[in-house]
């Protein structure tokens, strides 16, 4: 079988997307084999489907969960295909949401910004023993932690994976949030390749962090927050209205790659 995929780059979360139509039942398989690839230094696998929803191009995450950063590479992917030559905003679909979600690309500069869902809740949890929020958002929950990052692998992994149980998610991430230093470190869980990623920029999870952050503020209108990560900077923007979050948009620039051909 001859595979075709790209690898982009946004902010470091290394992402492949894959061409060649594959069945759904080997997602999992395949993503597992291409994140072996060392060479390739990537974080996930997204597959470039029919879009179902009226957007212009659909992907679906190798675990079905949403993901911002992925998003924001099937808009980049699209518009560069299309000889986009200014920006544009079109929708584009992801799993993990049952609704297209409009994206601004502008491929001349690499700038890429995309709206996300807003969450549906934020629950208080416990971490490693101390009180914190989750924030959740459809296709993946994120808990906040105000914690420095002290707690081993195998504690992170059991943790993230009682709450992909308890709330009945695909995905769960911890989001090591140092407020004065507006830096975080992401750790996200995938469900059901049972994988665990020390992501180097985590879209939803900054979308965590910038709901959390606008309604602590106890104020209406606009919200923005640059959040520092291992890979880069991803900058986001809460408007809050009525004391209710009304939109979140993430941006920041994705680098598009090289496009592979393999024999699998």
């Amino acid at each position: 079988m001859k595979l075709t995929f790209q690898r982009l780059d946004p902010d470091g979360n290394i992402t492949l997307l894959v061409m060649t139509p594959v069945p759904k039942e080997d997602y999992q398989t395949i993503a597992a084999k291409l994140l072996s690839i060392r060479e390739l230094d990537a974080e996930q696998v997204g597959f470039l489907v029919p879009p179902q929803l009226g957007g212009v191009v659909r992907l679906e995450m190798m675990g079905g969960e949403f993901c911002g950063n992925a998003l924001r590479c099937a808009g980049l992917y699209y518009a560069a295909g299309q000889g986009f030559r200014r920006s544009r905003t079109f929708p584009v679909e992801i799993s993990g949401y049952d609704a297209p979600l409009s994206v601004q690309v502008n491929p001349l500069t690499g700038q890429v910004m995309a709206e996300m869902p807003l969450p549906k809740e934020i629950l208080p949890c416990q971490l490693f023993g101390e009180s914190a929020k989750a924030v959740s958002i459809p296709g993946i929950l994120h808990a906040i932690s105000q914690l420095d990052q002290k707690t081993s692998e195998e504690e992170i992994r059991q943790t993230l994976r009682q709450l992909t149980e308890t709330y009945k998610v695909p995905a769960a991430g911890i989001m090591f949030w140092q407020f004065r230093k507006k830096s975080m470190e992401p750790v996200v869980y995938v469900r059901d390749t049972d994988s665990l990623y020390y992501e180097r920029s985590c879209a939803s999870g900054s979308t965590a962090v910038a709901a959390w952050n606008a309604l602590n503020a106890r104020k209406d209108g606009q919200h923005k927050l640059d959040i520092r990560q291992p890979g880069g900077v991803i900058s986001t923007t809460a408007f809050v209205k009525d004391s209710k979050l009304q939109q979140i948009t993430i941006g920041g620039k994705v680098n598009l790659g090289p496009i592979y051909d393999i024999e699998f």
